[in-house]
Order: structure tokens, then C-alpha cells, then sequence
């Protein structure tokens, strides 16, 4: 995989976070913002990917897709958060649909 160069200019409060988290954990600063970056993204893909569903914008096959996830560990993050899954003949159809263009 390729790779690109990200500049970005931090407040000291979360340099210093930066600077102690890779300490803590023996890397060097580009690794260590990298994984802090990858945390970044998978938490964000996954509270979008919860919200749109919630809000009905996206099947629950769609949702765990956007999250990275299966859909059966998808369903154990919305059964963690007291989400109750909204899993109509709709979506049953949309997800085999999805299988099948693959």
C-alpha cells in the first residue's frame, strides 16, 4: 500500500498526548499518530454507521459494511448500546441482493 504525507498543526495540550502515548508505548511519533489515527477513523466509521442506521439511512447490511464490521458483530454493538435492531424483509432482500453482487 502506498503512502502519503499528512502535515497537520496540533495544540501543545494534544501534542503532549501525542508525545506521551508514544513514550508509553515505545514508538515513534509517525507510528504513533498513524494508530491513533486508525482508532480515530474506526470509531468515527462506526458512530456514523450507527446513526445512520438509527436514523434509517441505511440497511443494517449497508451499516456494518460502513462500519468494518460483520453484520453479526454490528448487531452485538447496536445490542451493546440498547439499539434495537430495525431488520425488515427490506433490508433481508437488500443485504442478499448485496451478497449476490459481489
Amino acid at each position: 500500500m502506498s503512502q502519503k504525507h499528512v502535515t497537520a498543526r496540533v495544540p501543545e495540550d494534544l501534542y503532549e498526548a501525542i508525545e506521551a502515548i508514544r513514550e508509553e508505548d515505545q514508538l515513534d511519533r509517525s507510528t504513533a499518530v498513524r494508530r491513533l489515527l486508525e482508532r480515530g477513523i474506526e470509531s468515527w466509521q462506526l458512530e456514523t454507521a450507527v446513526r445512520r442506521y438509527q436514523d434509517g439511512e441505511v440497511s443494517l447490511g449497508k451499516a456494518a459494511q460502513l462500519a468494518g464490521l460483520s453484520t453479526w458483530r454490528f448487531l452485538d454493538v447496536l445490542n451493546e448500546r440498547d439499539i434495537e435492531a430495525n431488520y425488515t424483509t427490506d433490508d433481508l432482500e437488500a443485504d442478499i441482493a448485496g451478497v449476490h453482487d459481489e
